[in-house]
C-alpha cells in the first residue's frame, strides 16, 4: 500500500486520515506543526508524540519533498532555484532579498531588513503563452498540487536557513487557472499554527481570468490581487497576451472593478514598459483615464530582455519619464526592480536554459 503524503494537508485532513486508523485526533495539530511550523520531515523527530505511535506513522504516511536541482545566486543577493518533481516536472521559485525604498520614487519593496519574498509557481509550464514571459514558451503540463506550492516556500528557508516573510504567486503558470490548490496552500501557509504568514503578505498575481477574479471577491478572499495589465488597447494587449481573446479589456476590467467596489481593496496593476509598444502619450492617457475610474496602484516594470523572447521586444528608453508623467496626474505608482538578470530570474528562464543545454 502506497503511503499517504501528509504534507499539502490542513489539520482536518490531517485528522481525518488519524480518524480511521483510531489515532488521537489532537495529533493532528501536532503533525501540522512539525511539517509546516518546524518543517520536520520524519516522524521519528516528533518528540511530543509516542514512539509506537511515530513508528505506526513512519508506516502508514509519509512526508515528502521536492527536491533541488539547480541553484542560482546573483549578485544583489536574489537566489533562483529549479525544483525537480516526483514525475519529473521542473519548476522555479526565486527568493528575493529586501531592496531599499525611495519613497518619492515610489519602489515596491521597503527597506526591511528581516522581509525576504518568495516568488513561487503553481503551474508546470503554462497554457497562456504571454510573449515576454519564458514560461509562455513552455509546454503546459499540469498544476501543482497544494503539497507542491507550499513545499517551495519550506524547501527554500530550509535551504536559506532564513524565514520567508512575504509570498507571491508570480512564478510559472497563472494561479487562477489552478485556483483550488492555490487557495488550500494560502490557508495552509496562514495558519497560525504552521507558517502563519498573513494575507496582507501574500499577492496572487493573474493574466487576467475575469470570471475567477470576481469568485476571489464573492469569497472575500483577503490576499492582494496584481493583474498583468500591460496594456490598454485591446489589439496590443492581445499581441501580447493571447488570454486577451477570450477575457477582453471590457470583460477584465469589469471584473477588477467589481472586485474593488465587493472588496474595498485597491488592485494592482502591472505594466511592463516596451519601446514603441506601450508607452505612448495615447498609453499614458489611459492609464490616468484608468486610475480615475477604479482606485488602484501600477507596478511599473523595466523589460527582464532574454534571447528567449522575440527580438522586437525592447526596454523603452522612456521609463523614468513615463512613470513621471503618470505621478503627476496623480496615478500611484510604484517601480518593480529587475532582480537577478544575471542568473536568469524571471519566470521560466531557467528551465528553459537547462533544457537547452
Amino acid at each position: 500500500m502506497e503511503k499517504i503524503n501528509l504534507k499539502g494537508l490542513n489539520v482536518s485532513e490531517i485528522a481525518s486520515y488519524l480518524k480511521k486508523y483510531d489515532l488521537p485526533l489532537f495529533r493532528a495539530k501536532q503533525i501540522f506543526q512539525w511539517i509546516y511550523q518546524k518543517n520536520v520531515d520524519n516522524f521519528h523527530l516528533m518528540t511530543n508524540i509516542s514512539k509506537e505511535q511515530r513508528n505506526f506513522l513512519d508506516k502508514n504516511f509519509c512526508i515528502k519533498n521536492i527536491s533541488i536541482e539547480k541553484k542560482l545566486i546573483s549578485k544583489d543577493g536574489t537566489i533562483k532555484y529549479m525544483f525537480l518533481l516526483e514525475d519529473g516536472g521542473k519548476i522555479e521559485s526565486v527568493l528575493l532579498p529586501p531592496l531599499s525604498v525611495n519613497r518619492k520614487e515610489g519602489w515596491i519593496e521597503e527597506d526591511i531588513p528581516n522581509r525576504l519574498t518568495i516568488c513561487v509557481s503553481t503551474q508546470v509550464g503554462c497554457p497562456l503563452g504571454c510573449v515576454f514571459c519564458a514560461t509562455g514558451y513552455m509546454n503546459y503540463k499540469r498544476n501543482l498540487t497544494s503539497f507542491e506550492i507550499i513545499d517551495q516556500i519550506l524547501q527554500v528557508e530550509k535551504d536559506s536557513g532564513k524565514k520567508i516573510t512575504n509570498i507571491v504567486y508570480m512564478g510559472m503558470g497563472e494561479p487562477l487557472l489552478n485556483y483550488d490548490n492555490v487557495i488550500k496552500s494560502i490557508e495552509i501557509i496562514n495558519d497560525g499554527m504552521g507558517l502563519g504568514i498573513a494575507n496582507k503578505h501574500i499577492t496572487v498575481s493573474t493574466s487576467g481570468i475575469a470570471n475567477v477574479i470576481k469568485r476571489i471577491a464573492d469569497e472575500n478572499r483577503k490576499f492582494k490581487l496584481a493583474v498583468s495589465l500591460h496594456s490598454l488597447d485591446d489589439e496590443i494587449r492581445t499581441q501580447l497576451m493571447p488570454i486577451n481573446k477570450k477575457f477582453n479589456l471590457i470583460s477584465l476590467l469589469d471584473s477588477v472593478k467589481y472586485y474593488y467596489y465587493k472588496t474595498k481593496r485597491r488592485p494592482t496593476f502591472e505594466y511592463i514598459i516596451f519601446e514603441n509598444i506601450n508607452d505612448t502619450e495615447e498609453d499614458k492617457k489611459k492609464i490616468i483615464k484608468l486610475a480615475k475610474d477604479i482606485p488602484c496602484k501600477f507596478n511599473m516594470i523595466n523589460f527582464h530582455e532574454s534571447d528567449v523572447f522575440d527580438s522586437h521586444l525592447k526596454r523603452s528608453p522612456k521609463f523614468q519619464s513615463f512613470i513621471d508623467d503618470l505621478r503627476e496626474n496623480n496615478v500611484t505608482v510604484m517601480v518593480r526592480n529587475s532582480s537577478g538578470e544575471d542568473i536568469s530570474a524571471a519566470c521560466g528562464q531557467l528551465v528553459i536554459k537547462h533544457k537547452t543545454n
